[in-house]
């Protein structure tokens, strides 16, 4: 004697909620994930100007770290300010342009030596800065 369900097969909503559960996970991971990720370079707090200018796309990066012995990097690698000139050559079509990011604590003397340096090898110099704060 064969037993047959008299009950309509239902096998969808079974399935839903799995799928739900996964997906809402992913949206989670994902939303939560984003602020774990860490910047690389060196921490710096930039000084605040009213004007700004547009973005550059190919130029060299040198960082003043601060502290109480500032460090320079050029392009996140660390070099000393007699290394510079050597290390940063002669400008050519690709990179012609210096970003300086000094922070706000860092000694103006220091900036304007690493700005010399660079100006002296022919290079145009943009000193980075933090936008205006807006209330």
């Amino acid at each position: 004697m064969k037993l047959e369900s008299t009950l309509p097969a239902r096998t969808g909503p079974l399935y839903v909620a799995p799928t739900l559960d996964v997906l809402l996970l992913l949206l989670i991971f994902f939303l939560l994930g984003s602020g774990f990720v860490l910047r690389s370079g060196v921490a710096v707090q930039l000084p605040v100007l009213q004007s700004t200018l547009p973005p550059v796309s190919r130029s060299h990066l040198l960082t003043i770290s601060p502290g109480d012995t500032p460090r320079l990097y050029l392009n996140e690698s660390p070099v000393t300010l007699e290394e510079l000139p050597d290390r940063l050559g002669k400008p050519d079509e690709r990179i012609r342009q210096v970003i300086v990011l000094a922070d706000r604590s860092t000694p103006f003397g220091l900036v304007s030596q690493v700005t010399n340096v660079a100006l002296r090898a022919g290079f145009q110099i943009v000193h980075a800065t933090a936008g205006e704060e807006r209330n």
